[in-house]
Formats: C-alpha cells, structure tokens, sequence
C-alpha cells in the first residue's frame, strides 16, 4: 500500500488492533471473536491477489493493489489471524498475564503454555510473585 504513516491513519490502525484483540486469548469465545473477525475481513476488503512493482516478482498479498494503508494492514493482518484460527491454532493466540502488561503474542513453544509476551514481563510477575510469598 502506498503512501506515508498519517496521524489519522495511526489513530485507525490502533483502531483495528483493538477490533482484532479479542482473538487473542479468546478460548472458548473463539466462534463470537471470528465473526468479529470476519467482518472486519469484510468491511477492509480482504482479497488474495498477487501484485507488485515492474521487474520485480509478484508478492501474495491479502489486499487489493490499491488499498489504502490502513485497509492494507487490516486486510493482511485480519488475514493471517484468520488462517491461524481456520487451521486449529487460537489456543497459540495468547494475552500476556502479566498485571500492567496489555500485550498479545502468538506462542511459539511446543506445548502452546506460554504466558507471557516476553522475558521481562515474566521476569517482573515471577519477582512479584516471589515478594507476595515473603510477605505472607
């Protein structure tokens, strides 16, 4: 998608993250957080096409050619969220458990347990933890 990073166009894309946020961590709500999804898919125009520039190979992209950014991002992003699902995996679609954290991450591990978005915000709950058990 062409163009610059716009304040609005920021504003919307946060927008959008926050439309999509459910997905993570979602459990049992998995059906309601895909029909969220689904029309989000619908609303950015999410297509599958290949395009690109003269001389270059064709990329495999979830929007159209001329899609604004914002509907670029949502489009892709909505896309690959939607495949994750549509595969079996939401249970990899997690929310950081850390108190203060609003993170979200796919989990990567092999067992699917991870609880945290990354190592300092593990650090910080184990820490807490540690501190709430020596006062008790």
């Amino acid at each position: 998608a062409p163009g610059t990073l716009t304040a609005a166009d920021a504003d919307r894309l946060a927008e959008v993250a926050e439309e999509m946020r459910p997905v993570f961590g979602a459990g049992d709500r998995i059906l309601d957080a895909a029909a969220q999804l689904n029309d989000l898919l619908i609303r950015h125009m999410a297509v599958p096409n290949l395009h690109g520039h003269p001389g270059r190979s064709p990329v495999l992209a979830f929007h159209r050619a001329d899609a604004s950014l914002v509907d670029a991002w949502a489009a892709d992003m909505g896309t690959a969220l939607a495949m994750v699902i549509g595969v079996g995996q939401s249970v990899r679609l997690g929310v950081c458990q850390a108190g203060k954290c609003s993170l979200v991450f796919f989990d990567t591990t092999r067992n699917a347990s991870r609880r945290f978005c990354d190592l300092s915000c593990q650090n910080r709950a184990k820490a807490s933890a540690y501190r709430a058990r020596r006062r008790a």
